[in-house]
């Protein structure tokens, strides 16, 4: 008889080839197997795999990046928190053990070698992925029974597995407020000829797909241009991200919908300018609608409004916003954290990712605290010490689906949730507009620089409102 590692392994394998044939995913339990899925958990030990960008490839290939930006340290973002609940004494008397997993950000293909780490080559328990990576690898390990966390957008595939637990919900939900509040403004007028720009990725797919049903009820012809994201070509996609605008000219279009990250749209921002198009961006990618995506963005892309339910540093009236507890907790935590890699300086909301920066008035401030790795800690936290010491996959997702409300730090207005059947956690959304700030803005009455926190370009509200996330 097969032992159950092989068993294992050979469930895994079938669920990545279903994805590939478009099947429906399956769950890495067998009917050999005890009752309850214990992959990963001995009586002292829990594995959880931690997936992180392979930064230090970049760097070695001569690309510039903050110097506090590496993998170890992204890496230890979420290990931190596991060091924590050791020397604490552990979860339930369990140490919690990483495994760290990474990919190079500049082939995403790469991705495929994590699915591969977290459901066949390693006993992990479960899987977190804060940022970055890839919705189809997301799906390929959740498919394998996996609970796997994740801080970005997936499609709704991908949660149907009921193994996937994301801050954000699906990018068909996403894509189906987005643009259905789009309309309800006026943002995007009834008859409207309408250009949506997205990649091939499954989110993508599930998400133009979403955006054509509400656009079409709403009379509005339809333009689409996907760009090659799957290839992980910078230069392909710059290209045909580029080649996008002719094509919307040609359409006479009004409204844009962008359904497609920074990191392929370069060459639609070089050249969007000038042709009067008002801009509806979707949550439906890495980084979309963050504070990083919005200061990566090119400067043609602000004035654009995008529905999401992640939050920001400031308040629509251009203030800086009071954190939540959760946040503050969140923020001590890091800074104690990452002393070393600052000096000492503290974090800042709005500074990018592992900056050491000095804004116009002489003021040194580092990294903005990273929201999503303390979320997503504390739900598995949580949710560890409800399952007890008869510790299973299977338990562990009914001790979390049971949680009730959850702080969320820097979206859904701090409010989340975790109930049977919901598979996110965020239960609002709100609209944002991206805002210009310039190196050097001079910082104004309000203590920012044109609404931003700090002088980098900014996501700021639209206005005081978040919106309950229909289910």
């Amino acid at each position: 008889m097969k032992s159950s590692r092989t068993l294992r392994s050979l469930v895994a394998v079938a669920c990545v080839l279903s994805l590939t044939a478009g099947l429906a995913a399956c769950s890495s339990d067998d009917s050999s197997a005890p009752a309850g899925n214990t992959t990963g958990v001995t009586e002292k030990t829990i594995k959880i795999g931690v997936a992180v960008s392979d930064l230090d490839g970049l760097r070695a290939a001569g690309i510039a990046l903050a110097p506090a930006l590496t993998t170890g340290n992204l890496s230890k973002r979420v290990t931190s928190y596991f060091d924590d609940w050791n020397a604490a004494g552990g979860i339930n008397g369990r140490m919690v053990e990483p495994v760290v997993l990474t990919w190079d950000p500049v082939k995403p293909a790469t991705a495929q070698k994590v699915c591969d780490d977290a459901t066949i080559n390693n006993e992990l328990f479960a899987f977190i992925n804060a940022s970055g990576m890839g919705a189809k690898y997301i799906e390929c390990i959740a498919a394998a029974g996996v609970p796997t966390f994740f801080g970005d957008v997936a499609p709704q595939s991908a949660h149907d597995t009921g193994w996937l637990t994301s801050i954000s919900p699906s990018a068909e939900v996403n894509a189906t407020a987005g643009v259905n509040a789009a309309v309800a403004s006026g943002q995007i007028a009834k008859g409207a000829a309408v250009g949506i720009l997205a990649g091939n990725g499954p989110e993508h797919v599930a998400a133009v797909s979403a955006a054509k049903v509400v656009l079409e009820k709403n009379s509005n012809k339809v333009t689409v241009v996907s760009v090659n994201t799957l290839g992980g070509d910078a230069g392909i996609q710059n290209t045909e991200s580029a080649a996008a605008v002719n094509t919307f000219k040609a359409a006479n279009l009004t409204n844009i919908v962008v359904a497609l990250q920074f990191t392929a749209s370069g060459g639609f921002w070089d050249n969007a300018a000038g042709n009067g198009w008002k801009f509806s961006f979707l949550d439906v990618a890495s980084s979309m609608c963050t504070a990083y995506g919005g200061k990566s963005l090119k400067p043609s892309a602000v004035g654009g409004t995008c529905y999401t339910v992640f939050g920001d540093s400031v308040n629509f009236e251009g203030k800086m916003r009071t954190e939540t507890a959760f946040e503050k907790e969140c923020r001590a935590r890091f800074d104690k954290m990452s002393e070393g890699d600052f000096g000492g300086v503290k974090s800042y909301a709005g500074v990018p990712s592992g900056e050491l920066r000095t804004l116009p008035d002489g003021t040194k401030v580092s990294s903005d605290s990273p929201p999503n790795d303390c979320t997503i800690a504390n739900v598995i936290k949580l949710s560890l010490e409800k399952a007890g010491k008869n510790l299973s996959r299977e338990s562990f997702m009914k001790a979390m689906r049971s949680l009730g409300d959850l702080p969320v730090a820097l979206a859904s207005e701090g409010k989340g949730s975790q109930v049977e059947g919901k598979t996110y956690l965020a239960t609002l959304i709100h609209a944002d507009v991206l805002t210009a700030a310039p190196t050097g803005t001079v910082k104004n009455a309000n203590g920012t620089y044109n609404k931003c926190p700090v002088d980098i370009q900014c996501w700021v509200p639209a206005d005081a409102k978040w919106y309950p996330i229909a289910q």
